[in-house]
């Protein structure tokens, strides 16, 4: 199994890294972190690096949660918390993200299909939010500025404390100053592939034509999430998430639709993005190309990739459909094989 020493710049070392298997139920990738204090301490001076900060900033913002004391709370006070949440299939990235930041733990919640990177000690958390900070896209945004005004209010309050602890973490971090959204270019940087790897899926469609008497092979690649921001902003409207759905479908010449659901007693409002068009595909590789996925997902888009080159020249075969129809058999959620190759030496290590 490999293992690999988290840290930043130059401080970063690849010990191990091989005989990962192929044919594997959620194998952990087991990753080394017995210098972890020495690198995080090293890493809080890092410049930002663009490609990490916003993949971390797509995840975040797709799955994650920032967890702030509210001022107003009569509750038991507590420091900033980050979490991200992952199916239990891709512990082996969720490991791998702790490593490389040396941010964190990762739980595993036995019998609840998903770990938990959950990041709470504020060097960590300073390291993450100095990361992601200026690649944000989403009205979640603001938690990640409440976030900032935190750490700096609480490094303004213990400047003078007599307790070892307060003055090792203030001796390790500045003030931040809280940057504003991007809105930089989608295909800028990955910060999509980071957003899909929590919220999208890509999906093969066979079905049968009854008035041709032949059977369709379609594409898709779907991108959903909830349609407001659950915080109210200054003037206690909901922010909606409409302007960055927009964005992307612009980006991958698509449109954005409305859905509404009711689980229980509750209805459910999202924004539902489903790029089919033979343009939209071509972009989806163009990106996912420049920025691969790196959960599990992965493996689906290069299935899913792969039926689209199929289809391009032998749409009208008999192999082509058998082709199609095998691959489905361990695809997205019947997938029981995987392939963890593709985190060795991926972008988000070389960049840094």
């Amino acid at each position: 199994m490999p293992a690999l020493l988290g840290g930043f710049g130059n401080k970063i070392s690849i010990l191990l890294f091989n005989n990962i298997s192929n044919n594997s139920n959620c194998s952990s990738l087991n990753f080394s972190n017995q210098k972890a204090i020495e690198q995080k301490n090293s890493s809080i001076n890092i410049k930002s690096n663009s490609q990490l900060g916003s993949y971390l900033a797509g995840l975040i913002e797709g799955d994650g949660t920032f967890a702030v004391h509210d001022k107003k709370s009569t509750a038991k006070k507590y420091s900033p918390m980050i979490i991200v949440v992952f199916k239990k299939a891709d512990l082996p990235l969720a490991e791998f993200l702790q490593s490389i930041t040396s941010c964190g733990r990762v739980l595993i919640k036995a019998n609840r299909g998903y770990v938990l990177w959950q990041i709470q000690d504020i060097i960590s958390v300073y390291t993450i939010v100095t990361l992601i900070n200026g690649y944000m896209r989403t009205p979640k945004i603001e938690a990640l500025k409440r976030t900032i005004y935190w750490l700096n209010e609480y490094m303004a309050n213990n400047q003078n404390s007599k307790l070892p602890s307060t003055k090792f973490i203030l001796s390790k971090i500045n003030p931040l100053e809280f940057k504003p959204m991007d809105n930089s270019p989608i295909d800028s940087n990955p910060w999509l592939s980071g957003f899909s790897d929590a919220d999208a899926n890509f999906s093969i469609n066979i079905h049968k034509r009854s008035n041709k008497n032949s059977t369709r092979v379609q594409l898709f690649y779907r991108l959903e999430i909830r349609q407001t921001y659950h915080i109210l902003n200054n003037e206690g409207e909901q922010v909606s998430f409409f302007s960055i759905m927009s964005k992307v479908a612009n980006y991958l010449n698509s449109n954005v639709l409305s859905r509404s659901r009711i689980i229980g007693e509750k209805q459910y409002y999202s924004f539902i993005l489903m790029a089919h068009s033979q343009i939209s595909l071509n972009k989806i590789i163009e990106y996912f190309s420049r920025f691969p996925l790196l959960s599990s997902k992965y493996l689906d888009y290069k299935s899913w990739a792969y039926v689209l080159e199929l289809q391009k020249t032998n749409s009208r075969t008999t192999s082509y459909l058998e082709e199609a129809i095998n691959i489905r058999k361990d695809y997205n959620a019947t997938r029981t094989t995987y392939n963890w190759n593709h985190l060795i030496n991926c972008y988000l290590i070389r960049k840094l």
